[in-house]
C-alpha cells in the first residue's frame, strides 16, 4: 500500500482496492482532493505499479490475505490509533469485502466498508464465467462486453499489452472465487454505483445489505456507467468524504 498524506486529528485512512486489471492510477487524484481529512492509501496488487516485477496472483483469497497482512503494522500502532476504511470498485469491492472479513475476525473491523459497481459476494461467486481461459483477442472482447475496460482502450495496443497480464490474472481470481458463508460483518457499509452501470442491477446492489449486521446501509447512485469514478469524481468524493467523516466520528465516539 502507498500512503498519500497523514490525516489530521479527526481524520481517517482510506485503503482503495482497484478494479480488475487496475492499479493506483484511478485513485491518485483522490489524495489531494480528500486531504487533509483522509489519508488515501491505494492497494498495490502484485504485477503492477511499484510491484510490476512480481508474479501475478490469480487467487482472490490469497490477495485478501496479503492485504490484511499488509495492514497489520498500521493496526498495531497503539500510540496513534487512526480509524481506517475500505473502498473497492468492481472486483475490488469483493476483494475489499474479503479483506474486511479477515480483519473483522481478528477484531479489527474497518470503520467503514464502501463497495462500488459490483454484485455482492454470493452473486459474484459461481457466476459460471470462464472468459479468463479465452485467447487474447476473444478475452479482450469479452472483457469490454462485460464492462471490464472501456471500449476505447482497444484502440491503444501498447496500453492493452501492459494491462493484459493483470486483467487475465484478476479475471481468473474473480471467476474462480468461491464465497463461503459466515457471520455478517461488524462494520458500517455503503454501496455506490453508477446509474447507467449495466454490469450490476439495483436488486443485486440491495443484496449487499446482508453482509453486515449494522444498519442503516447507505446506498448512493452517481451519474455514469461502470466507469463513473472518473466522470462523477467531484460528487463521488463529496459523498465519500461525508461518509468517511461520519464513520470516523462514530469510531472515535465508541472508543471514548
Amino acid at each position: 500500500m502507498t500512503s498519500g498524506t497523514t490525516p489530521n486529528g479527526d481524520g481517517i485512512r482510506l485503503m482503495c482496492f482497484p478494479q480488475a486489471g487496475g492499479g493506483t492510477l484511478a485513485y491518485r487524484p483522490w489524495t489531494a482532493m480528500l486531504a487533509p481529512d483522509v489519508d488515501v492509501m491505494p492497494v498495490v496488487l502484485p504485477g503492477r505499479d511499484s510491484r510490476y516485477g512480481e508474479p501475478q496472483v490469480t487467487d482472490l483469497m490469497e490477495l485478501a490475505e496479503a492485504a490484511a497482512e499488509g495492514l497489520r503494522p498500521i493496526l498495531s500502532d497503539q500510540e496513534q490509533p487512526v480509524p481506517y476504511a475500505f473502498f473497492g470498485h468492481s472486483m475490488g469491492a469483493v476483494l475489499a469485502y474479503e479483506t474486511a472479513r479477515l480483519l473483522d475476525a481478528a477484531h479489527h473491523p474497518p470503520a467503514l466498508l464502501v463497495v462500488s459497481g459490483s454484485a455482492p459476494p454470493h452473486r459474484a461467486a459461481g457466476a459460471a464465467r470462464s472468459c479468463h481461459t479465452l485467447p487474447d483477442q476473444e478475452f479482450l472482447a469479452e472483457v469490454v462486453r462485460l464492462g471490464g475496460v472501456p471500449h476505447a482502450a482497444l484502440d491503444e495496443p501498447e496500453l492493452i499489452e501492459v494491462m493484459l497480464p493483470a486483467l487475465r490474472a484478476d479475471f481468473t481470481a474473480a471467476e474462480t472465487y468461491v464465497h463461503t458463508t459466515g457471520d455478517p460483518l461488524d462494520c458500517p457499509l455503503a454501496v455506490y454505483a453508477g446509474d447507467a452501470d449495466s454490469s450490476v442491477n439495483r436488486g443485486q446492489l440491495a443484496e449487499w445489505d446482508r453482509v453486515t449486521r449494522l444498519r442503516p446501509v447507505r446506498h448512493r447512485v452517481f451519474p455514469g456507467d461502470h466507469f463513473y469514478l472518473d466522470g462523477a469524481r467531484r460528487p463521488l468524493l463529496r459523498a465519500l468524504r461525508d461518509d468517511l467523516q461520519e464513520a470516523a466520528q462514530v469510531w472515535r465516539a465508541v472508543r471514548r
